[in-house]
């Protein structure tokens, strides 16, 4: 077994947990009742990895710590609002795009305009109307 798949095999990994906390960062790692902290956003995931791998006493290639950053509460309920909102946005953008597809092939089937009719009559360029009754 080469040096590589020993670590690979031997790895553990962690959750933490990531909140801002006045100039500093503070990283709790539950499995470990552990608790960090980091002056910089950049040192994260550094010292979570640092403060499992010396309670554990490993090295640092034998644990991974994945981050899950928490949010103040209203910072997190307008952030889950305005997802929510942007996920509604894209449906409805995809229904839009596919009824105008529709409207112009059927305009086109219906009526037997020229595609340079239909871009007129829809306030679209003759390429704009090529590309949605294709």
């Amino acid at each position: 077994m080469t040096t590589t798949e020993q670590t690979q095999t031997t790895r553990r990994s962690f959750e933490a947990t990531v909140t801002r906390e006045g100039r500093w960062w503070r990283i709790h790692v539950p499995a470990l009742d552990a608790v960090t902290q980091a002056r910089s956003i950049k040192e994260v995931q550094f010292m979570a990895t640092e403060v499992v791998a010396a309670l554990l006493d490993v090295d640092t290639d034998q644990v991974s710590v994945s981050l899950d950053y928490e949010l103040p509460a209203t910072v997190a309920s307008a952030w889950r609002e305005a997802e929510a909102l942007r996920a509604q946005a894209e449906e409805t953008e995809q229904r839009a795009a596919a009824l105008r597809r529709d409207a112009v092939r059927a305009l086109l089937a219906e009526t037997h305009m020229s595609q340079s009719e239909a871009g007129v009559v829809l306030g679209l360029s003759k390429q704009r109307v090529q590309q949605l009754a294709s």
